[in-house]
């Protein structure tokens, strides 16, 4: 399976770098992994608002793996526990599905079109983050999945 993980411009913050980095270097023992940074155009072009996000939709398309499975990112998405996160993936795995593409969008947003396409809109909670953060938590529960599933023990799950 290989998972791109597209994200709406750079990491700023050193040690969120770091975090995010040190499961992606994690993640990539167990399963093929990449990260795509698209330019953040409310930098470069100034847009904001519905042009931004049907902008910065434009060029994640353009990123977006052609046969991949999308699942968006989005606060009003499904939630998982971390054990239904892994079954997910399971699932896609059992299915045949080689390669899913997670889209975290800017901070407008993600446009329409994007979540129509999405085959899963994907929350991480209904507390808020800074996309920089979820970048980090995103990484680590993707990891947390294949750890489940390759029964290697980093979860801890629910104790009796």
């Amino acid at each position: 399976m290989q998972i791109k993980i597209l994200w709406v411009g750079k990491t700023k913050n050193a040690a969120i770098k770091s975090l995010w980095t040190e499961y992606l270097e994690r993640l990539r023992h167990l399963v093929s992994c990449e990260i795509v940074e698209i330019r953040d155009l409310s930098k470069v072009r100034g847009l904001r608002g519905a042009r931004l996000r049907l902008a910065e939709g434009a060029v994640l398309e353009e990123a977006l793996s052609p046969k991949g499975r999308l699942v968006v990112l989005d606060a009003k998405g499904k939630e998982f526990s971390s054990e239904e996160f892994a079954r997910w993936f399971q699932n896609q795995q059992i299915r045949g599905v080689s390669e899913i593409d997670f889209v975290i969008g800017g901070a407008e947003g993600i446009c329409d079109a994007l979540l129509r396409r999405a085959h899963l809109t994907f929350s991480l909670g209904k507390l808020t983050w800074t996309h920089e953060m979820v970048r980090a938590l995103l990484l680590e529960q993707i990891y947390r999945a294949f750890s489940i599933l390759r029964n290697i023990p980093y979860h801890r799950g629910e104790r009796e």
